[in-house]
């Protein structure tokens, strides 16, 4: 178990891990969750589209994840949910080499950098309507491979460095603002190979298209999502018609 303050700041591999419901105002069913990744030296941010979130579909997403990532995984950090502390990823992590700790039961604030970018980088993004059909799925997917580029590459951050107390009042200092390829590439912890192919990776991107394709995938998957809904309110029509069709001939 960790908290906030337990953790080195200044050590590229630590992630936290949490899930980010799709559900809308039910839970009832099988929907979307966002896997959601965030390193909390660097800020390196990934996200995953699954449906549901069993202990196999978020392993998936997980290898998935790591397999994207610019540096080694040293340690996971999931909150309390049954979905991450399970066997399954337990045994993934130790054949792997990855540490494991979790967050205290109710306390968000152990999951913090990760808990930002729920917000900053999901809800902002995505909103917080039902998302459970395999369109809906596959354009999330999409999205978020652009997202993660646009907000890795050229989204800078700011770092807490200290918080002093003057005559009763907390002032915060913070440092420069930096993206997080660039923290990356300033810790001189991840091998010259991954080095030199996020220098090429960042020469390839433009933020222009980037930015603009992610706004075409936001209006895609809202499109969807209305044709969804405006499709359900006919399909429940057509099952009452034929309810009462039958109670008629009966």
């Amino acid at each position: 178990m960790k908290v906030a303050s337990d953790w080195d700041t200044e050590e590229i591999g630590n992630l936290q891990l949490d899930y980010v419901f799709h559900c809308g105002r039910s839970t009832a069913g099988e929907y979307v969750h966002t896997l959601s990744a965030a390193e909390i030296a660097s800020g390196w941010w990934e996200g995953e589209a699954i449906m549901g979130r069993s202990q196999a579909a978020t392993k998936e997403g997980m290898q998935n994840i790591r397999r994207r990532l610019p540096f080694r995984i040293r340690e996971i950090h999931p909150d309390n949910d049954s979905g991450m502390i399970n066997s399954l990823l337990w045994n993934y992590c130790k054949g792997a080499g990855i540490r494991m700790s979790r967050s205290r039961p109710y306390r968000k604030n152990d999951n913090c950098w990760v808990e930002q970018r729920n917000w900053s980088h999901i809800r902002k993004v995505v909103g917080y309507g039902r998302l459970d059909s395999p369109v809906e799925l596959a354009i999330l997917k999409e999205l978020y491979a652009c997202l993660r580029l646009y907000k890795n590459f050229f989204q800078p951050t700011i770092k807490l460095i200290e918080k002093v107390r003057v005559e009763g009042k907390i002032h915060r200092k913070y440092d420069q603002p930096k993206t997080p390829f660039q923290r990356l590439l300033e810790s001189g912890q991840i091998s010259a190979a991954a080095r030199k192919a996020l220098e090429a990776q960042y020469a390839s991107l433009s933020v222009a298209v980037l930015h603009r394709r992610i706004e075409e995938l936001r209006t895609r998957l809202w499109k969807a999502s209305e044709a969804k809904s405006k499709a359900e309110p006919r399909a429940s029509a057509r099952g009452r018609g034929i309810s009462l069709t039958r109670q008629a001939a009966g």
